[in-house]
């Protein structure tokens, strides 16, 4: 059951924190992983998924990379297990789920079995790292604030895809006006997980507005970079040699180097996803979800997105297909090759064809 417990954070770093994190997926278990690896010796980390198998890998892939860490982590099997079941109130609960609705029912569960407990002169903050609409996010931090005024809940999306969050190099960007309204607490936290920390804005859903500016420009660059590989593809190019010489010219971009789509092109140790068959990474269909939801709020903006339809109509038919939506969005590169003009000056796929 949970003990009350009340908390004073130093200007240097607290002494004690409780942490918990739901959403144990593609990103959300190597951000659990760095919090673990980096957890004080009187830390303690409690671990979520609604799918029981990935709490269990995780919690058995980290014990034996990082035993000494051990009986600081503990794994949960429901939401309201993050309120009554764990030694002392949470002061940061991070979710990492893949739809606003997710976001939504998590908060709202976390908080109704929090109003049931002594919560006074206690606070917790919620910080939502998945990418979801502005509009959703808003709602979910005024009920928050309405249902516990001392609680928060901070939009704290993050870049840098799975191989930043392997690598504990993500950027995070939230909703506060500079870097002196980031708490020491919560600074530290963040930077257990990355090494890029951008302050966006003061009001609620800044840090979202910068990551679907941004995630918009990954979805039109990665469709630009897969076209670009066909068309040297096409002319008899070494891809490989193309793909470095992309890497220091005017074409430079994250899709074409950190996450190029050409086998070989770099060392195996560089995990690139190409070189698995496009397995796992950020997938087709999430990357799709993402230029969605900035069109979206682009309208709401009264702001016209010129690629964002052509965008669009693209991603809408990769994912058409099970196979590209669910692997990595380097596939376009292939995708794209199977496609060629009928008779009629339409596009159709051409199974086989690369």
């Amino acid at each position: 059951m949970l003990r009350h417990c009340t908390r004073h954070f130093s200007v240097a770093r607290p002494a004690l924190a409780n942490y918990g994190f739901i959403g144990l997926g593609q990103m959300g278990q190597h951000m659990a992983r760095h919090i673990y690896n980096k957890l004080d010796p009187h830390d303690k980390l409690y671990v979520y998924d609604t799918l029981p198998q990935h709490t269990q890998t995780f919690v058995e892939t980290v014990r034996q990379t990082t035993p000494e860490n051990g009986a600081q982590l503990q794994s949960l099997d429901s939401i309201a297990s993050f309120v009554h079941d764990v030694d002392a109130q949470l002061d940061y609960v991070i979710t990492m789920v893949p739809e606003g609705k997710h976001v939504k029912a998590v908060v709202q569960e976390l908080v109704e079995n929090y109003k049931k407990t002594d919560i006074s002169g206690s606070h917790t903050t919620f910080l939502d790292s998945s990418t979801i609409d502005i509009p959703t996010s808003i709602d979910i931090h005024n009920y928050v604030k309405q249902e516990i005024p001392a609680f928060d809940f901070i939009d704290t999306p993050v870049s840098g895809g799975v191989a930043g969050a392997r690598k504990g190099t993500l950027s995070f960007m939230l909703s506060r006006e500079s870097h002196d309204a980031i708490s020491p607490s919560l600074l530290q936290l963040l930077t257990k997980m990355g090494t890029n920390i951008f302050p966006c804005g003061g009001n609620h859903g800044t840090g979202l507005a910068a990551k679907l500016s941004n995630n918009y420009l990954l979805a039109v660059t990665n469709l630009a970079v897969a076209d670009s590989f066909q068309l040297a593809k096409s002319f008899g190019l070494d891809l490989k040699k193309y793909a470095l010489l992309v890497a220091v010219s005017t074409g430079k971009s994250w899709a074409s180097v950190d996450n190029c789509p050409i086998k070989g092109a770099y060392p195996s140790e560089n995990n690139l996803p190409a070189e698995v068959d496009f397995a796992g990474g950020f997938i087709t269909k999430l990357t799709r979800k993402d230029l969605v939801l900035a069109t979206q709020s682009a309208a709401v903006n009264n702001r016209f997105l010129f690629l964002g339809e052509a965008g669009k109509h693209w991603y809408d038919k990769a994912c058409e297909r099970e196979d590209i939506a669910n692997r990595d969005l380097g596939v376009l590169y292939e995708w794209l090759g199977e496609l060629e003009q009928n008779e009629n000056g339409q596009l159709v796929e051409v199974k086989g064809k690369q």
